[in-house]
This record gives C-alpha cells, sequence and structure tokens, in this order.
C-alpha cells in the first residue's frame, strides 16, 4: 500500500519512513496484496488546527470506503495513529468477510444424509435428551438476562450549549469535545452529515460517518 498525500507531503527523518513502510506493508498482506497485483493507494489529508496535527486517510477497499484518522500535536505519531486505526479497521472487515463466506459455504444436510441419520436409531425414533433441572433453566435464562446489552439513547436536547445544530469540521469537532466526553456527535460542514467521533484508548479519535 502507498499513501498519497493530499495538500502537503509529509516529510519523516529515515527510521520514521521504516516504521511506517512496515506497517503499510502489513497492510497490504492484510489484502492479500501481492507482486502480481497492482500497489493500492491510500489518500491521506493533512491538516493542523493550533498546536494539533490531523491525519485523515481514505480507502476504497472490497466495495467500501474507509476512513482512518488520527491526531497528535506530532506530525508523525498523528500519520502513525491514522494507520494503525485503518489496520485495526480492515482486520474487521477481513474477519467479517470470512465468516460469511465460511458460513454460505457450510454444508447442508441433504435428504440422504437425514436418512441415514434417522436409520441408526433403532425404529426411527429421535434419541430423548435429558431435560435440564429448573435451577439450571434459572441460572440459564439469568444469564443470558445480564448478558443482553442495554440501549441507553442519548437525548440531543441535552447536548451542551445546543453543538449538534452548529456545523463544523472534524478538527472544529476534536476541539469542541470535553476531555472526559468518550464521544461527540456533530454535523459536518458542507455535507450536512451526522458524524459521530470517539476517543480511543490511546488518545487519538475514530470517526464515524454518517
Amino acid at each position: 500500500m502507498k499513501l498519497v498525500y493530499t495538500g502537503r507531503e509529509a516529510e519523516f527523518p529515515p527510521n520514521q519512513a521504516k516504521k511506517l513502510d512496515a506497517k503499510l506493508a502489513r497492510i497490504s498482506q492484510l489484502l492479500g496484496r501481492g507482486e502480481r497485483r497492482p500497489e493500492m493507494e491510500a489518500h491521506v489529508m493533512l491538516t493542523k488546527e493550533r498546536f494539533l496535527h490531523q491525519a485523515r486517510i481514505n480507502v476504497n477497499v472490497w466495495d467500501h470506503r474507509v476512513v482512518a484518522v488520527g491526531a497528535d500535536a506530532d506530525l508523525y505519531a498523528a500519520v502513525s495513529g491514522a494507520v494503525d486505526n485503518l489496520e485495526k479497521q480492515l482486520a474487521k472487515m477481513r474477519t467479517k468477510w470470512r465468516d460469511t463466506k465460511r458460513h454460505k459455504e457450510a454444508p447442508q444436510r441433504t435428504p440422504e444424509a437425514s436418512a441415514k441419520r434417522a436409520e441408526s436409531v433403532p425404529n426411527g425414533a429421535a434419541p430423548k435428551a435429558k431435560a435440564p433441572n429448573k435451577a439450571v433453566q434459572r441460572k440459564a435464562a439469568a444469564a443470558a438476562r445480564r448478558a443482553t446489552p442495554k440501549v441507553f439513547r442519548v437525548d440531543q436536547s441535552d447536548v451542551p450549549d445546543n453543538r449538534l445544530r452548529k456545523p463544523m469540521t472534524v478538527e472544529e469537532a476534536m476541539i469542541e469535545i470535553d476531555p472526559g466526553e468518550d464521544y461527540f456527535v456533530f454535523e459536518e460542514v458542507g455535507s450536512g452529515r451526522r458524524n459521530v467521533l470517539l476517543r480511543r484508548k490511546d488518545g487519538h479519535f475514530d470517526l464515524i460517518e454518517g
């Protein structure tokens, strides 16, 4: 994979450039890109707001548009964070695609196989399964209730300063998000899309476009 910069070229010392090349090589292997296939390009847009550098990577893969964002006071850390974010998203997409394909290719039970299974049971009767006792059933039901996640709907009228009604750029949203907030919903300038900015544990951000 090759990074194509939009706006201005990012120049890194040899040791940092080597680390980025290694990360891009892992992504190419993840996508199954070999020597016989053309090299894929990922477009990087670099912006700076005050002391904060932001790197936004756009790439089209598997008929999907993937956007990865990295932000940091250091330019290399911002680009490196965006590349790491891109690798994680592509890894999840690849796993999901493989699971879907494996499920579709799972062999279906044929009438012949069903007949052979019936013949293995005396008189064609299905084996009786031992019913679990009531205590086991109650424990299973309680575990299922605990495992079921709850959905908490966000009331947009409770957002301070009514920030959702003010269209803004991604850079402005990164400034507006409070240190104690894990996410920030905003309307993007120009497109009018409702986007969500998620704070990562490593200090960077994920962008979910509406």
